[in-house]
């Protein structure tokens, strides 16, 4: 399914079955998750931590005070990792906001696997 060279990943998601859920998926579409981290704070310190992060998922809304698009403004200070977002939440002045931080893709929940390989792709192509 793959068709660009393996991303190491850093997921960001709070619920602790769709972390489960998005690891499987990663790891079948031939990428590996680095870390997975629930809230927002813990996303920023593991971005900037780690080495070789290619890809960030990140959820929107996390389980501290700082939302996924709070934790990438931060991310984005020191930092052009590109970024994918997935959430429940598709209104328009949260897309509004996700614009600010400059993401490749972004994904509605319920993820599938071809929704997240069609934004990996994407991702990698810009």
């Amino acid at each position: 399914m793959v068709t660009e060279s393996p991303k190491k990943i850093l997921l960001v998601e709070d619920d602790g079955v769709q972390q489960v859920i998005m690891e499987r998926f990663i790891n079948k579409l031939g990428h590996t998750v680095l870390a997975t981290v629930s809230e927002g704070s813990a996303a920023v310190q593991s971005a900037l931590k780690l080495k070789g992060v290619d890809l960030i998922i990140m959820d929107i809304r996390l389980s501290d005070g700082l939302d996924g698009i709070e934790a990438m403004k931060e991310i984005r200070k020191q930092s052009d990792v590109k970024v994918i977002y997935v959430t429940g939440n598709t209104e328009q002045q949260t897309r509004e906001r996700a614009s600010e931080t400059k993401f490749e893709a972004f994904i509605e929940k319920p993820v599938t696997p071809e929704k997240l390989d069609e934004a990996i792709t994407k991702a990698f192509k810009t």
